[in-house]
């Protein structure tokens, strides 16, 4: 029974009743070109969440909690717009990026806990 190779469209007769692609080379690139597009899918959320960690990093360089003025971070380049995930904490819950809880306080401050489970 003939088959189409998903890559290349052309026909083959498989070896095994699983074989979906020509050649082993058909199948590498298929599944790369797949893992490409989804990486470039989630760049516009991934480059912004991976920008906002690198300076939560370097503000807590050391620290466990930090005290910051929204507009400080925003001149930074942070963005309060993503995330990726929520904890409980104290009863509420936070946004946070990786290991940090983000707590926005009165007067636009913006109160940075280190999670001390990750």
């Amino acid at each position: 029974m003939k088959k189409t190779d998903p890559l290349t469209g052309e026909e083959f007769f498989p070896k095994k009743k699983t074989q979906r692609f020509a050649s082993s080379e058909n199948r590498i690139k298929y599944n790369n070109q797949l893992a490409t597009d989804l990486r470039e899918r989630r760049a516009i959320i991934d480059k912004k969440i991976n920008l906002n960690h690198r300076i939560l990093l370097q503000e807590l360089d050391g620290k466990d909690e930090v005290i910051l003025h929204e507009m400080y971070l925003e001149g930074r380049g942070f963005s309060f717009l993503v995330f990726n995930h929520i904890v409980e904490h104290e009863g509420i819950n936070r946004n946070c990026i990786y290991e940090f809880i983000i707590i926005i306080l009165k007067n636009n401050q913006i109160k940075i806990i280190r999670n001390e489970r990750f």
